[in-house]
């Protein structure tokens, strides 16, 4: 079965021999990929990069199959920053998005944030390890992400839905190089989110707070001619 492929780079291709064969393609793939809801019309692999987080709740991110009920963890943070428990006062930036600096509560890949369990590493010799991974998304399944948040005290929990106002969408997953509606640099599709904020201060809506990269080229893999 045929089937396509959106990857964060369309250099280094890695095929197995004797089992597929690829070609670089402009078909434009068919799909539904929005706040509204996130369907393909053939199996399709897509690659999730992540950017970085931001704030010091604790957040998980992942797939949820509306047509099936299951869910796959992509990333999550095993503390809430990279800094966490460390003294030094840090430095914040309510209602900024700061996708791109090192303030408000960072956290990175393999510091404070790893890949879930159940996911394919995607390796790339420019990239972190453990920051791109891969999900099948089934023909004619309806999807959505969700972030769960949860505040450094345990108090606090949150289950956020992309079909929510709390994701922002930016880019197209098979659009190569452009720029989000901050101006920052991105490789296929932004997804940004804002995890709700403290309760006593209200939500500060600077979707910096979970940022992921997706797709960015489209590959399209055919069975081997026999």
């Amino acid at each position: 079965m045929n089937y396509q492929k959106l990857r964060k780079t369309l250099l280094n291709i890695a095929i197995t021999t004797g089992l597929l064969s690829s070609l670089t393609t402009n078909v434009k793939a068919q799909e539904t990929f929005s706040n509204d809801h996130i369907r393909f019309n053939q199996d399709t692999v897509v690659e999730f990069e992540f950017i970085r987080s931001h704030g010091s709740y604790l957040a998980t991110f992942g797939i949820k199959n509306e047509t099936t009920g299951v869910e796959t963890i992509l990333f999550q943070e095993i503390k809430p920053y990279d800094s966490y428990g460390n003294p030094i006062q840090q430095t914040t930036d309510p209602g900024a998005n700061n996708t791109n600096e090192s303030i408000d509560y960072t956290g990175t890949i393999g510091k404070s944030v790893i890949p879930g369990d159940d996911v394919n590493i995607v390796s790339y010799n420019n990239k972190p390890d453990g920051s791109v991974v891969e999900f099948n998304f089934e023909e004619d399944q309806e999807y959505s992400f969700f972030l769960e948040s949860v505040s450094p005290t345990g108090q606090t929990s949150r289950k956020l839905i992309s079909t929510q106002n709390y994701a922002q969408f930016d880019g197209d997953l098979e659009g190569g190089n452009s720029s989000d509606r901050y101006g920052r640099n991105i490789v296929g599709s932004s997804v940004s989110w804002e995890d709700g904020g403290e309760i006593t201060e209200g939500n500060d809506f600077d979707y910096d707070d979970f940022v992921i990269e997706i797709g960015g080229f489209l590959r399209t893999y055919c069975p081997p001619i026999r």
